[in-house]
This record gives C-alpha cells, structure tokens and sequence, in this order.
C-alpha cells in the first residue's frame, strides 16, 4: 500500500504495473504489464525486489540501468521515500524529455546518464539502496567510474544489489554443445549488447573490489529470453545443489560498511581487467 500525491492510499501490485506520462494517470508510457521486456523479466525483477524489499520502506533508491521501471514501481508502490532511475541506452528513449513518470503508487523520477564516462547526479551519502541489474554485461569498458559513484552515493549501512547474466548458464552450455555462437549478434545501438557476462566467482570479486560487505550471494533460474516453455526446466534446475549453480542469472545484495572503504578503485581485481595494451612496441 503506498499513497497518491493527494495523501489517498493506493494499492499497486504487480498486475497494475504501469507508469505515465502525466500525473493524471491518462497519458501511458511504452512501459506497462504488457511490454514485451517486462513479461520476459518479470520473474527475475520480482525475485530481485525481494531481495531488497526489508530496505525501501521511507528510504531513498536508484536503480541503475532501470528500463522498464518495474523495480522502482515496487519500491515506490512498498513504501520508499524516493524513486530514482539513470537510464543508460543511447538509442532514440521514450523518456528521455521528460524527468519524472508516475504510477499509481507515485512518481517516480527519471534521468539520463552515460554511467561508464559520466557522474550519478546525487550527493555523497544520499542513497540508502542503489540497484544495478542487468547493466555490467552491457559496459565496453570495466565500470571504474560507476563503481566510484556508488561507493560515493551511497549511505553507510546503505545496500547495493547486483544482478547479472551467468555465462556459465545451462543455456550457454546446451549452445556450445550444438556448435551455437554464445556471443550476442552486433545491433545498432551497441548499449543493448552483451559484452561481459559473469561467473559468480567474478561477481563476487567485483563486490570485493567495492569494498561491500556481502549479505547474500547466489543464482536465480530467471532467463530473460523469449524462449517461455523453458522455464519450469530452469525452476527445477535450481533445485539441484551442484547444478543450480547453472542457472542464467548471477546476483549479489551487499552492504555499504559503517566506515567507507578507501581502497583504489582505479586498480581493477585481477579476475576481471588485464591492464594490456594492444599496441606492440619494442
């Protein structure tokens, strides 16, 4: 239950998801319960909102990344003070005039950022949750400046929730055995493209790297693929101790420590950056 700017309480759940241009409510944007993406996603957004649900209530969020939204709807729609999104895609963005889209839960607020290259527009210590899912596979370079701004931002004692894809996934596995290409086809706008995926000895280095203390690490059975009738296989796989470990999605809540960590964040851990040139001198 979450309240309209009016102060009348509203309930919003996950069947209502929907967000406007107007704070009418009468003028809808491309992101709804019927979107395509939404639909593929749903299960591992909803299963990402769990993990940082006991943390939004009266709390300040941003979500990193943020397209369709939805995370941000469930916080607001949970209770959370503030809502923002930084939107990273370069291609032609349905919001990108606009700085706030509203919900029945409440506004949310809206901004555009190139978070390889460019700051978080928020002040140091002013964030108590700040997600980033599905984000890191899609950087041309390692996130240094990203990481910087959330170590930055983020309150002591706040969290940080980081979902990636798994390349160790039974998927990627099944495509190797039938001679398939892993990698992503090149798109138009590279942004949407997979460059990095994780394995979560990875993932766990790179919250190690931020200095976060770990509060639960693990996998999800969420395949963000068109391909729906695989679900149950993956749901049941998940059960198995050893190979759950091959699901396709990576994920990390960790906790900003009381006392901020001063280590270098320009020295990348080693599982992750090789610091090569690829110009050949003698």
């Amino acid at each position: 239950m979450s309240a309209t700017s009016s102060g009348d309480p509203v309930a919003a759940g996950p069947e209502d998801f929907a967000f406007f241009y107007d704070e009418e409510r009468r003028n809808p944007t491309p992101y709804h319960a019927g979107g395509e993406y939404f639909r593929r996603g749903k299960d591992r957004m909803d299963r990402t909102f769990n993990l940082i649900a006991p943390h939004v209530v009266g709390k300040d969020v941003l979500d990193i990344g943020a397209s369709p939204f939805y995370l941000l709807y469930r916080a607001k729609a949970a209770g959370a003070r503030l809502c923002h999104g930084v939107y990273f895609a370069n291609d032609d963005h349905p919001l990108r005039q606009y700085q706030t889209i509203y919900s029945p839960g409440g506004p949310v607020e809206i901004s555009h950022a190139d978070v390889e290259n460019e700051g978080l527009p928020f002040a140091d210590n002013s964030l108590d949750v700040v997600t980033a899912c599905e984000i890191l596979e899609h950087f041309d370079s390692f996130p240094v400046k990203m990481s910087m701004e959330i170590r930055r931002v983020v309150k002591p004692g706040g969290h940080v929730c980081i979902t990636v894809p798994n390349v160790c996934s039974i998927a990627h596995i099944l495509k190797l055995i039938a001679q398939k290409n892993i990698y992503m086809r090149y798109r138009a706008d590279a942004t949407g493209r997979h460059k990095h995926e994780y394995t979560l000895a990875q993932l766990r280095a790179y919250v190690d790297y931020l200095g976060l203390e770990v509060v639960k690490i693990g996998v999800m059975p969420s395949p963000t693929s068109n391909k729906y009738a695989l679900r149950p296989f993956y749901r049941l796989l998940a059960r198995i101790p050893v190979l759950k470990l091959y699901s396709p999605i990576l994920y990390v809540l960790a906790r900003q420590p009381a006392v901020k960590p001063t280590n270098d964040l320009s020295a990348p851990p080693s599982s992750l950056y090789e610091d090569i040139s690829s110009t050949e001198e003698d």
